[in-house]
């Protein structure tokens, strides 16, 4: 194993060339002591996922590093949340008296409790790990309190904002959909907007695996639909709105829809992208849909381009300026969205992306290589529609 070559890619935030390199070493050469220096020196870097594979590559999580650190002391001490989340995942009996758990949920309250991190930029997530260990060991929190734990840093892209609303949407229910629509209410314009952000955010985390052609499952769409509904036209603030916008996607019906194309030209990005993750439905609806669409796959936003021409995967809808948008894309800097416009011509029998293909097709090592996963989605899709290929 190459150990300097992968510390420097962890260093530099490479996952995609980590995971390619890891998949030909042997299982032995990750087990022994390079295998705990990287997990370290990942781990220190914050690159959670390549922690999270290595442990599932069975590097030992417990297994002191340089020094006699504790890897899941010293990731509950500096609020590591998604660190320490991967080096837990081997710990599958969390409420024996010894866990890795309860030793984690210790450290961690001792820590906020001292102030440890203080003014950290971005704050250590102690509250998000305090959050997650205490469901997991049978502690169960009101909403009211959740809510104030994520609104001490009231940073919607903070861990301890996202570990509060997952413990909120955790049982999905009526009783949980009215507490986040009253918050929702009594912070209305004039009131908090941070609790009017995280209630919107509660309402749409509590959609998350809704199936809209089964709503008897989730006694409470209609009403959030319905809820949701006009704030598409009032919601001034752009979290909010983005937050409206994912939402009402999520439980309205078909023919509701086309409400969100009024925000595809919207001047924040993050509102755009989510219009954009409204499709392939709408593109049923007509050419207005399929305008907005199409704008979107334009956007300066990498990732909203991404999902836009993703979409377009997706649908069956073709016209000429559809394939214009397409091939423009087949030369875009961004590597997904290059991959997505040849997909989406390959799968219209449009060979313009042919050579797009091939160029990342010579690039891919193996299944961790960069396009390998979509390519394989797409040998399949073009599989299924040609009988005996």
């Amino acid at each position: 194993m190459d150990l300097p070559f992968l510390l420097a890619a962890v260093e530099r935030g490479d996952d995609t060339t980590v995971f390619e390199f890891l998949e030909d070493v042997a299982n032995d050469e990750l087990t022994g002591d390079d295998g705990v220096t990287l997990l370290a020196a990942a781990a220190y870097a914050g690159r959670h996922e390549v922690v999270d594979r290595l442990v599932v590559w069975d590097v030992d999580p417990t297994r002191p590093w340089a020094g006699g650190v504790d890897p899941v002391t010293w990731a509950a001490e500096n609020g590591a949340y998604w660190v320490l989340n991967a080096l837990l995942s081997p710990d599958r009996d969390p409420l024996r008296a010894d866990s890795w758990h309860r030793r984690a949920l210790r450290v961690a309250r001792a820590a906020l409790e001292s102030g440890a991190g203080a003014g950290s930029v971005p704050p250590p997530a102690h509250r998000a790990v305090i959050t997650d260990l205490e469901a997991k060991l049978g502690v169960h929190r009101t909403p009211d309190e959740l809510m104030a734990r994520a609104l001490v840093h009231a940073d919607p892209e903070h861990d301890d904002w996202f570990a509060s609303l997952c413990r909120i949407a955790e049982p999905e229910s009526r009783e949980r959909f009215d507490w986040a629509r009253a918050v929702a209410e009594g912070a209305g314009e004039a009131g908090s907007l941070d609790r009017r952000r995280f209630a919107l955010d509660a309402i749409n985390f509590l959609g998350f695996g809704f199936n809209p052609d089964t709503p008897d499952e989730q006694p409470f769409a209609r009403e959030a639909a319905e809820f949701l509904r006009p704030r598409l036209d009032t919601e001034q603030d752009s979290y909010a709105l983005r937050t409206v916008v994912a939402a009402f996607t999520g439980y309205c019906s078909r023919e509701e829809l086309p409400a969100v194309l009024a925000h595809a030209d919207h001047p924040d990005p993050g509102v755009r992208h989510c219009v954009a993750l409204a499709f392939p439905a709408l593109l049923a609806e007509g050419p207005d849909a399929l305008a907005a669409l199409l704008r979107l796959a334009d956007d300066p936003a990498a990732v909203t381009r991404t999902s836009a021409l993703y979409a377009l995967t997706r649908s069956p809808v073709d016209t000429p300026a559809l394939r214009g948008v397409l091939v423009a894309h087949l030369t875009d800097p961004h590597f997904d969205a290059r991959l997505e416009a040849a997909v989406a011509l390959a799968l219209r029998g449009d060979e313009r992306g042919t050579p797009v293909l091939d160029e990342i097709r010579r690039g891919i090592k193996n299944r961790s290589s960069r396009g390998a996963g979509r390519l394989d989605d797409l040998h399949y899709q073009l599989r299924a529609r040609t009988p005996g290929m």
